[in-house]
């Protein structure tokens, strides 16, 4: 996608205050404080899918963080270094926590075929045992590897599936482990989605290496040059240079080495809510709440009856489609990207209860497996949340404990659906709720019978009314909500898809770009942040 300078004092139109919004309106206008924003949100508060409510408990006074979508951030990546650094910018530097890497909360688990919890190999004998319950290698497969090398790179885009079973003669691999990965991250059909698309190293690594075994047997020889200094790519160091000269991210690169999870202390929320009152101080930015995009020509720049010089979309790309003159050329690509809905329960208990003791963890996955009758739940995973906080350290002061999460309480979150409701009716609520009963006894063995469940709804409309009487030492608390298409599902033909639209874009000469989770770099909210600063580099 060309993206052009804008003009002196020109006028930009943002769509969407989640973090994609947000932070490509804070990188565009530290690059050129000239421009003047309009930030058009649908609902009345800020952060997209990052949803980080407070159940609220009368008789206590005490506020229970029950997120509704991302929690933490994983690995070193461009967009992670940038939020940490706005955190501080905006003095909220005591809100980051990290998770070591040896910390219990890492260890991470999938479940067998008849749903029982299998730790992933992190030690020799957790490997035995892993292999030996879940399945993962069958006599294809020990085939299939021995004639990988063989093998030729094939240059056409595949699933998942194919590419693997092409390369290794089996499924066994994507049926039993990988699908439980694809599930964390797109909540996607293993047999559906792109291999360009979700894992395009693997694909790199087949055409320069010939084989994937090949590559790794190289990369088990080759040592590591310990000597090479570590650089930022070049986005970062224009970061550095024109928004944040004492940013030292190479120092917080070096940092989180150790670290390879990331949480905010009040939730993920804390960014972007933050992030708004910073930009409304701004005489040259508007933030406009319960104002959904309802008239949108890429051509002439119009949104909402305001011209603009430029339109950078970051909501859905059906809301978009449904926004734009009828036969605009982009409304086939945008209205052909798939996507999922989740239902999202949060649980939380007083007592150590939801999480099985002799298993502490990030949480569990569920493989897809062979057969649908092997998951009839639709379960895609669990996170541990009480785990993950019981194990924070703040990142610049390693000394400070979360003191007030040192206590006997149990939460987590499950998330059911995906690409399972895009072939089925999605169960109502009541059924669901029923689902999510039968998961904690099935897989998390907890006798409801002891218990008494306390349903708590929650409105993201009225997140005031999140609100309970009391919760007792018995009480198992449970919220949960149908988000519904929240994840784009990047499967077979989206690479396409993606080029035919930059391409119309670039052909028509539309005033508009991509940012979130379509068309730009990736569902990641580190992917959403970097691909911001990008393309505001590009426009300024």
């Amino acid at each position: 996608m060309s993206l052009r300078k804008l003009p002196q004092n020109g006028k930009i139109a943002v769509l969407g205050a989640g973090i994609s919004g947000l932070t490509f309106t804070y990188f565009l206008s530290k690059l050129r404080p000239d421009l003047k924003f309009d930030i058009f949100e649908k609902s009345n508060k800020v952060g997209g899918w990052m949803s980080s409510p407070s159940l609220m408990v009368k008789n206590t006074k005490e506020s229970i963080i029950l997120e509704k979508g991302p929690r933490t951030l994983r690995g070193i990546r461009d967009g992670s270094l940038l939020m940490i650094d706005i955190l501080r910018k905006l003095g909220l530097e005591n809100q980051i926590e990290v998770i070591h890497k040896s910390s219990v909360a890492n260890k991470k688990y999938i479940t067998d075929s008849s749903g029982e919890i299998i730790q992933v190999p992190n030690s020799s004998k957790t490997f035995v045992d892993f292999m030996k319950n879940v399945k993962a290698v069958d006599s294809k497969l020990i085939k299939g590897i021995l004639k990988e090398p063989f093998v030729k790179p094939v240059s056409s885009d595949e699933t998942v599936e194919q590419f693997f079973k092409r390369r290794l003669g089996s499924t066994s691999l994507t049926d039993n482990v990988a699908s439980a990965i694809i599930h964390g991250v797109y909540a996607g059909d293993i047999g559906k989605l792109s291999i360009k698309s979700v894992m395009p190293f693997m694909k790199d690594l087949e055409n320069e290496s010939g084989s994937i075994i090949k590559h790794m047997l190289k990369s088990l020889r080759k040592r590591k040059d310990k000597t090479a200094t570590p650089e930022l790519t070049e986005e970062l160091k224009v970061y550095e240079k024109q928004i944040s000269p004492n940013a030292d991210l190479l120092a917080v690169q070096n940092k989180l080495k150790a670290y390879p999870m990331i949480k905010l202390h009040d939730g993920l929320q804390t960014l972007p809510t933050a992030l708004a009152n910073y930009l409304s101080k701004n005489k040259n930015i508007n933030l406009h709440y319960n104002s959904p995009v309802t008239a949108c020509d890429p051509k002439s720049g119009l949104v909402n009856g305001q011209n603009f010089d430029h339109i950078r979309s970051t909501i859905d790309s059906y809301n978009l489609a449904n926004s734009l003159p009828q036969q605009n050329p982009l409304i086939p690509d945008l209205k052909s990207v798939e996507y999922i809905s989740i239902f999202l329960t949060n649980i939380y208990s007083k007592k150590p209860i939801l999480i099985p003791k002799n298993k502490p963890g990030f949480g569990f996955l569920r493989p897809r497996h062979q057969h649908i009758k092997d998951n009839p739940q639709a379960l895609l995973g669990v996170i541990y949340d009480s785990d993950i906080e019981k194990n924070v350290t703040k990142l610049f002061d390693s000394t400070i404990q979360n003191l007030q999460h040192n206590q006997n309480y149990n939460k987590i979150t499950m998330m059911m659906g995906g690409h399972y409701y895009n072939n089925w009716n999605i169960p109502s609520n009541k059924v669901n709720l029923q689902i999510v009963k039968d998961i904690l006894q099935d897989k998390l063995k907890i006798d409801l019978s002891k218990y008494n469940i306390k349903v708590v709804n929650y409105d993201p409309n009225n997140e005031t009314s999140f609100t309970i009487d009391s919760i007792n030492d018995n009480d198992i608390i449970i919220s949960y909500n149908l988000i519904e298409n929240c994840i784009p599902q990047y499967n077979l033909g989206y690479q396409e898809i993606k080029s035919h639209a930059l391409e119309t874009t670039r052909e028509q000469n539309f005033k508009i770009s991509f940012g979130g989770t379509v068309f730009g770099d990736g569902i990641g909210v580190p992917d959403c942040v970097s691909n911001a600063l990008k393309d505001a580099i590009k426009l300024s």
